[in-house]
Protein backbone atom coordinates (compact mmCIF):
# COMPACT_ATOMS: atom_id res chain seq x y z
CA UNK A 1 0.00 0.00 0.00
CA UNK A 2 1.37 3.42 -0.98
CA UNK A 3 2.23 6.04 1.60
CA UNK A 4 -0.83 7.93 2.80
CA UNK A 5 -1.47 11.44 1.52
CA UNK A 6 -4.36 13.32 3.09
CA UNK A 7 -6.72 15.65 1.25
CA UNK A 8 -7.19 17.96 4.21
CA UNK A 9 -3.66 17.96 5.66
CA UNK A 10 -3.56 21.28 7.52
CA UNK A 11 -0.09 22.26 8.74
CA UNK A 12 -0.29 25.00 11.33
CA UNK A 13 -3.90 24.37 12.31
CA UNK A 14 -2.90 24.08 15.99
CA UNK A 15 -1.86 27.76 15.92
CA UNK A 16 -5.34 28.75 14.75
CA UNK A 17 -7.48 26.41 16.86
CA UNK A 18 -6.84 25.50 20.49
CA UNK A 19 -7.71 21.88 21.23
CA UNK A 20 -9.26 20.70 24.50
CA UNK A 21 -10.26 17.04 24.90
CA UNK A 22 -12.19 15.18 27.60
CA UNK A 23 -13.32 11.54 27.81
CA UNK A 24 -16.05 9.60 29.57
CA UNK A 25 -15.04 7.10 32.23
CA UNK A 26 -15.54 4.15 29.90
CA UNK A 27 -13.48 5.85 27.16
CA UNK A 28 -16.27 5.34 24.60
CA UNK A 29 -17.24 9.01 24.45
CA UNK A 30 -14.88 11.85 23.61
CA UNK A 31 -15.67 15.56 23.60
CA UNK A 32 -13.36 17.92 21.76
CA UNK A 33 -13.53 21.71 21.87
CA UNK A 34 -11.74 23.67 19.14
CA UNK A 35 -11.61 27.41 19.78
CA UNK A 36 -10.45 29.92 17.21
CA UNK A 37 -7.68 32.43 17.78
CA UNK A 38 -9.00 35.00 15.32
CA UNK A 39 -5.64 36.78 15.23
CA UNK A 40 -4.27 33.73 13.40
CA UNK A 41 -6.94 33.61 10.71
CA UNK A 42 -5.04 35.67 8.17
CA UNK A 43 -2.09 33.32 8.57
CA UNK A 44 -4.04 30.14 7.79
CA UNK A 45 -6.67 31.46 5.38
CA UNK A 46 -4.78 30.61 2.17
CA UNK A 47 -4.34 27.03 3.34
CA UNK A 48 -8.02 26.78 4.23
CA UNK A 49 -9.01 28.14 0.83
CA UNK A 50 -6.83 25.55 -0.88
CA UNK A 51 -8.39 22.69 1.11
CA UNK A 52 -11.91 23.87 0.26
CA UNK A 53 -11.05 24.22 -3.42
CA UNK A 54 -9.52 20.74 -3.51
CA UNK A 55 -12.59 19.26 -1.84
CA UNK A 56 -14.79 20.62 -4.63
CA UNK A 57 -12.46 19.89 -7.55
CA UNK A 58 -14.01 16.48 -8.20
CA UNK A 59 -17.41 18.07 -8.81
CA UNK A 60 -15.84 20.53 -11.26
CA UNK A 61 -14.03 17.65 -12.93
CA UNK A 62 -17.30 15.79 -13.40
CA UNK A 63 -18.98 18.79 -15.06
CA UNK A 64 -16.02 19.34 -17.37
CA UNK A 65 -15.95 15.65 -18.22
CA UNK A 66 -19.58 15.88 -19.34
CA UNK A 67 -18.50 18.72 -21.63
CA UNK A 68 -15.74 16.54 -23.09
CA UNK A 69 -12.91 18.49 -21.52
CA UNK A 70 -12.06 16.92 -18.21
CA UNK A 71 -8.27 16.67 -18.25
CA UNK A 72 -7.02 19.34 -20.60
CA UNK A 73 -7.06 23.14 -20.36
CA UNK A 74 -10.26 24.65 -21.65
CA UNK A 75 -8.58 26.86 -24.19
CA UNK A 76 -11.30 27.81 -26.68
CA UNK A 77 -13.93 26.73 -24.18
CA UNK A 78 -12.77 28.98 -21.33
CA UNK A 79 -15.81 31.25 -21.71
CA UNK A 80 -18.12 28.25 -21.58
CA UNK A 81 -16.70 26.26 -18.66
CA UNK A 82 -19.67 24.28 -17.30
CA UNK A 83 -18.21 24.52 -13.79
CA UNK A 84 -18.29 28.33 -13.79
CA UNK A 85 -19.93 29.52 -10.59
CA UNK A 86 -19.45 26.25 -8.72
CA UNK A 87 -19.68 26.41 -5.81
CA UNK A 88 -19.15 30.11 -5.16
CA UNK A 89 -22.38 31.15 -6.86
CA UNK A 90 -24.58 28.90 -4.73
CA UNK A 91 -26.60 30.23 -1.82
CA UNK A 92 -24.66 31.07 1.33
CA UNK A 93 -26.58 28.40 3.25
CA UNK A 94 -25.43 25.75 0.77
CA UNK A 95 -21.83 26.92 1.01
CA UNK A 96 -22.06 27.01 4.79
CA UNK A 97 -23.24 23.40 4.78
CA UNK A 98 -20.43 22.37 2.45
CA UNK A 99 -17.90 24.11 4.68
CA UNK A 100 -19.20 22.15 7.66
CA UNK A 101 -18.74 18.86 5.83
CA UNK A 102 -15.22 19.73 4.73
CA UNK A 103 -14.35 20.74 8.27
CA UNK A 104 -15.43 17.35 9.57
CA UNK A 105 -12.85 15.89 7.17
CA UNK A 106 -10.25 18.31 8.52
CA UNK A 107 -11.01 17.07 12.03
CA UNK A 108 -10.75 13.42 10.96
CA UNK A 109 -7.38 13.85 9.27
CA UNK A 110 -5.74 16.36 11.61
CA UNK A 111 -7.01 15.77 15.16
CA UNK A 112 -6.70 11.98 15.54
CA UNK A 113 -10.23 11.04 16.62
CA UNK A 114 -10.20 8.20 19.18
CA UNK A 115 -6.43 8.48 19.33
CA UNK A 116 -5.94 7.30 15.72
CA UNK A 117 -3.88 9.64 13.55
CA UNK A 118 -4.23 7.70 10.29
CA UNK A 119 -7.87 8.28 9.38
CA UNK A 120 -8.17 8.99 5.66
CA UNK A 121 -10.90 10.76 3.68
CA UNK A 122 -10.69 9.23 0.19
CA UNK A 123 -13.23 11.53 -1.49
CA UNK A 124 -15.87 14.18 -0.80
CA UNK A 125 -19.33 13.48 -2.21
CA UNK A 126 -20.28 16.92 -3.53
CA UNK A 127 -20.80 15.68 -7.10
CA UNK A 128 -23.95 13.86 -5.95
CA UNK A 129 -25.86 16.94 -4.77
CA UNK A 130 -28.15 16.87 -7.81
CA UNK A 131 -30.52 19.69 -6.87
CA UNK A 132 -27.60 22.12 -6.59
CA UNK A 133 -26.25 21.28 -10.04
CA UNK A 134 -29.71 21.68 -11.51
CA UNK A 135 -29.93 25.04 -9.75
CA UNK A 136 -26.47 26.06 -10.97
CA UNK A 137 -27.50 25.36 -14.55
CA UNK A 138 -30.60 27.49 -14.00
CA UNK A 139 -28.52 30.30 -12.54
CA UNK A 140 -26.03 30.22 -15.41
CA UNK A 141 -28.86 30.50 -17.93
CA UNK A 142 -30.91 33.15 -16.15
CA UNK A 143 -28.37 35.17 -14.08
CA UNK A 144 -30.76 35.06 -11.13
CA UNK A 145 -29.63 35.01 -7.50
CA UNK A 146 -29.18 31.60 -5.88
CA UNK A 147 -31.85 30.26 -3.56
CA UNK A 148 -31.46 27.78 -0.74
CA UNK A 149 -31.83 24.20 -2.01
CA UNK A 150 -32.81 20.99 -0.18
CA UNK A 151 -29.98 18.96 1.25
CA UNK A 152 -28.69 15.64 0.00
CA UNK A 153 -29.36 12.48 1.95
CA UNK A 154 -26.60 10.11 2.99
CA UNK A 155 -23.33 10.49 4.88
CA UNK A 156 -21.84 13.95 5.40
CA UNK A 157 -18.21 12.88 5.32
CA UNK A 158 -16.49 9.52 5.61
CA UNK A 159 -13.03 8.61 6.83
CA UNK A 160 -11.48 5.16 7.11
CA UNK A 161 -8.68 3.31 8.83
CA UNK A 162 -6.78 0.74 6.72
CA UNK A 163 -4.21 -1.79 7.80
CA UNK A 164 -0.88 -2.35 6.04
CA UNK A 165 -2.59 -4.59 3.47
CA UNK A 166 -5.18 -1.95 2.59
CA UNK A 167 -8.05 -3.64 4.42
CA UNK A 168 -10.50 -1.21 6.00
CA UNK A 169 -10.65 -1.93 9.71
CA UNK A 170 -12.77 1.04 10.80
CA UNK A 171 -15.13 3.65 9.37
CA UNK A 172 -15.62 7.12 10.79
CA UNK A 173 -19.09 8.36 9.89
CA UNK A 174 -19.17 12.15 10.29
CA UNK A 175 -22.33 14.17 10.81
CA UNK A 176 -21.58 17.84 10.19
CA UNK A 177 -23.46 20.94 11.28
CA UNK A 178 -22.52 24.57 10.70
CA UNK A 179 -24.40 27.61 11.97
CA UNK A 180 -23.66 31.30 12.25
CA UNK A 181 -25.53 31.20 15.57
CA UNK A 182 -26.30 28.30 17.92
CA UNK A 183 -29.23 25.87 17.90
CA UNK A 184 -29.75 23.09 20.41
CA UNK A 185 -32.14 21.42 17.95
CA UNK A 186 -29.32 21.13 15.44
CA UNK A 187 -27.12 19.34 17.96
CA UNK A 188 -29.93 16.95 18.84
CA UNK A 189 -30.64 16.23 15.18
CA UNK A 190 -26.97 15.46 14.53
CA UNK A 191 -26.82 12.95 17.37
CA UNK A 192 -30.06 11.32 16.35
CA UNK A 193 -28.87 10.82 12.79
CA UNK A 194 -25.48 9.52 13.92
CA UNK A 195 -27.28 6.82 15.91
CA UNK A 196 -28.61 5.00 12.83
CA UNK A 197 -28.06 1.27 13.10
CA UNK A 198 -26.17 0.40 9.89
CA UNK A 199 -22.47 -0.27 10.45
CA UNK A 200 -21.22 0.16 6.87
CA UNK A 201 -21.50 3.69 5.44
CA UNK A 202 -24.40 4.06 3.00
CA UNK A 203 -22.29 6.17 0.61
CA UNK A 204 -19.55 3.58 0.14
CA UNK A 205 -20.74 2.84 -3.45
CA UNK A 206 -20.74 6.56 -4.25
CA UNK A 207 -17.12 6.94 -3.15
CA UNK A 208 -16.21 3.99 -5.36
CA UNK A 209 -18.03 5.69 -8.23
CA UNK A 210 -15.94 8.83 -7.74
CA UNK A 211 -12.59 7.09 -7.45
CA UNK A 212 -13.17 5.00 -10.58
CA UNK A 213 -12.90 8.22 -12.59
CA UNK A 214 -9.24 8.57 -11.66
CA UNK A 215 -6.51 6.50 -13.27
CA UNK A 216 -3.89 6.40 -10.52
CA UNK A 217 -2.70 3.70 -8.12
CA UNK A 218 -4.01 5.42 -5.00
CA UNK A 219 -7.58 5.56 -6.32
CA UNK A 220 -7.35 1.96 -7.53
CA UNK A 221 -6.21 0.83 -4.08
CA UNK A 222 -9.12 2.63 -2.47
CA UNK A 223 -11.62 1.09 -4.87
CA UNK A 224 -10.39 -2.40 -3.95
CA UNK A 225 -10.56 -1.65 -0.23
CA UNK A 226 -14.01 -0.10 -0.44
CA UNK A 227 -15.45 -2.93 -2.52
CA UNK A 228 -14.39 -5.44 0.12
CA UNK A 229 -16.05 -3.33 2.82
CA UNK A 230 -19.19 -2.83 0.73
CA UNK A 231 -19.74 -6.34 -0.61
CA UNK A 232 -17.77 -8.67 1.65
CA UNK A 233 -18.77 -10.12 5.01
CA UNK A 234 -18.32 -7.82 7.98
CA UNK A 235 -15.02 -8.69 9.62
CA UNK A 236 -15.27 -9.37 13.34
CA UNK A 237 -12.55 -6.78 13.95
CA UNK A 238 -14.22 -4.07 11.85
CA UNK A 239 -15.66 -1.10 13.74
CA UNK A 240 -17.89 1.82 12.87
CA UNK A 241 -17.15 4.97 14.87
CA UNK A 242 -19.22 8.16 14.86
CA UNK A 243 -18.18 11.80 14.85
CA UNK A 244 -20.34 14.89 15.36
CA UNK A 245 -18.86 18.13 14.03
CA UNK A 246 -20.67 21.29 15.21
CA UNK A 247 -19.42 24.69 14.00
CA UNK A 248 -21.11 27.63 15.68
CA UNK A 249 -20.69 31.39 15.65
CA UNK A 250 -22.39 32.03 18.99
CA UNK A 251 -20.27 30.90 21.91
CA UNK A 252 -21.51 29.83 25.36
CA UNK A 253 -21.14 32.19 28.31
CA UNK A 254 -22.23 30.29 31.41
CA UNK A 255 -20.63 26.96 30.48
CA UNK A 256 -17.54 26.50 28.29
CA UNK A 257 -19.32 24.15 25.83
CA UNK A 258 -22.71 23.62 24.21
CA UNK A 259 -22.32 19.83 24.13
CA UNK A 260 -21.75 17.78 27.28
CA UNK A 261 -18.06 16.97 27.79
CA UNK A 262 -18.90 14.03 30.07
CA UNK A 263 -21.52 11.86 28.37
CA UNK A 264 -23.20 11.41 24.97
CA UNK A 265 -26.25 13.47 24.06
CA UNK A 266 -29.56 11.81 24.97
CA UNK A 267 -30.43 11.57 21.27
CA UNK A 268 -27.40 9.36 20.61
CA UNK A 269 -28.65 5.83 21.22
CA UNK A 270 -26.08 3.68 19.40
CA UNK A 271 -23.63 1.49 21.31
CA UNK A 272 -20.63 2.69 19.29
CA UNK A 273 -17.73 4.97 20.12
CA UNK A 274 -18.65 8.61 19.62
CA UNK A 275 -16.61 11.80 19.39
CA UNK A 276 -18.48 15.10 19.59
CA UNK A 277 -16.50 18.10 18.34
CA UNK A 278 -17.66 21.66 18.70
CA UNK A 279 -15.78 24.37 16.86
CA UNK A 280 -16.18 27.93 18.10
CA UNK A 281 -15.44 30.31 15.22
CA UNK A 282 -15.96 34.04 14.82
CA UNK A 283 -17.98 35.61 12.01
CA UNK A 284 -18.77 32.26 10.41
CA UNK A 285 -20.57 33.73 7.40
CA UNK A 286 -17.65 36.02 6.59
CA UNK A 287 -15.24 33.10 6.81
CA UNK A 288 -17.38 30.94 4.52
CA UNK A 289 -17.77 33.79 2.03
CA UNK A 290 -14.01 34.33 2.01
CA UNK A 291 -13.01 30.71 1.40
CA UNK A 292 -15.60 30.36 -1.37
CA UNK A 293 -14.86 33.57 -3.24
CA UNK A 294 -11.13 33.24 -3.92
CA UNK A 295 -9.33 30.87 -6.27
CA UNK A 296 -7.06 28.34 -4.58
CA UNK A 297 -4.57 27.85 -7.36
CA UNK A 298 -3.37 29.65 -10.44
CA UNK A 299 -1.92 26.57 -12.09
CA UNK A 300 -4.55 23.82 -12.31
CA UNK A 301 -4.65 21.84 -15.54
CA UNK A 302 -8.36 22.51 -15.60
CA UNK A 303 -9.21 26.17 -15.22
CA UNK A 304 -10.70 27.07 -11.85
CA UNK A 305 -13.06 29.91 -12.57
CA UNK A 306 -12.08 33.30 -11.20
CA UNK A 307 -15.25 35.05 -12.31
CA UNK A 308 -16.79 37.66 -10.05
CA UNK A 309 -19.27 36.04 -7.69
CA UNK A 310 -22.78 37.41 -7.73
CA UNK A 311 -23.55 37.80 -4.05
CA UNK A 312 -27.13 38.01 -2.72
CA UNK A 313 -28.36 41.43 -1.65
CA UNK A 314 -29.20 42.26 1.95
CA UNK A 315 -32.80 41.13 1.68
CA UNK A 316 -31.75 37.75 0.33
CA UNK A 317 -29.20 37.30 3.10
CA UNK A 318 -31.79 38.20 5.71
CA UNK A 319 -34.23 35.73 4.21
CA UNK A 320 -31.60 32.99 4.15
CA UNK A 321 -30.67 33.65 7.75
CA UNK A 322 -34.31 33.55 8.84
CA UNK A 323 -34.67 30.21 7.08
CA UNK A 324 -31.73 28.92 9.06
CA UNK A 325 -33.24 29.94 12.38
CA UNK A 326 -36.48 28.12 11.74
CA UNK A 327 -35.44 25.00 9.93
CA UNK A 328 -32.89 25.75 7.29
CA UNK A 329 -29.69 25.01 9.16
CA UNK A 330 -30.79 21.58 10.26
CA UNK A 331 -31.90 20.81 6.73
CA UNK A 332 -28.84 22.46 5.33
CA UNK A 333 -26.55 20.36 7.41
CA UNK A 334 -28.36 17.31 6.33
CA UNK A 335 -27.48 18.64 3.00
CA UNK A 336 -24.02 18.66 4.27
CA UNK A 337 -24.01 15.20 3.20
CA UNK A 338 -23.42 15.92 -0.34
CA UNK A 339 -19.86 16.45 -0.47
CA UNK A 340 -17.89 14.23 1.10
CA UNK A 341 -14.53 14.37 -0.16
CA UNK A 342 -12.73 14.99 -3.26
CA UNK A 343 -10.38 12.51 -4.48
CA UNK A 344 -7.42 12.78 -2.31
CA UNK A 345 -4.20 14.54 -2.86
CA UNK A 346 -3.06 11.75 -5.05
CA UNK A 347 -5.90 12.32 -7.44
CA UNK A 348 -5.42 16.01 -7.07
CA UNK A 349 -2.20 15.40 -8.92
CA UNK A 350 -4.35 14.76 -11.96
CA UNK A 351 -5.30 18.42 -11.73
CA UNK A 352 -1.77 19.60 -10.95
CA UNK A 353 -2.96 20.89 -7.59
CA UNK A 354 -0.14 21.25 -5.12
CA UNK A 355 -0.10 21.76 -1.41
Amino acid sequence: MKERQKITRFDGISKWLSNSVSESEDKRYTHRLLTEDKSQRDIIIDKLILIVQKAHEDARYRLRKLAGNSLTPFGDFSDNDPSNGYPERLNIISRQGYFGEIFSGIIAENFAPFGQDDWEVPAFLFRFHLVEFQHLEFLNQTEKIAKKRPGRTGDDCLAFLRNSEGVIIASLVCEAKCTTNHYTEMIAEAHKKASESHIRPVDTPQIIDILQDYDDPFSSEWVKSLRVLWLGPVDKNYERCDLISYICGKHPVINPTWISPDKPHEQYTAARRLEAVEIHLHEVENLVTTVYSQPASTTPSVNISTQTVQQPDDSEVAKANSDVIVEGEVLQNEMTQPNRCMVDIRTANNFNLHL
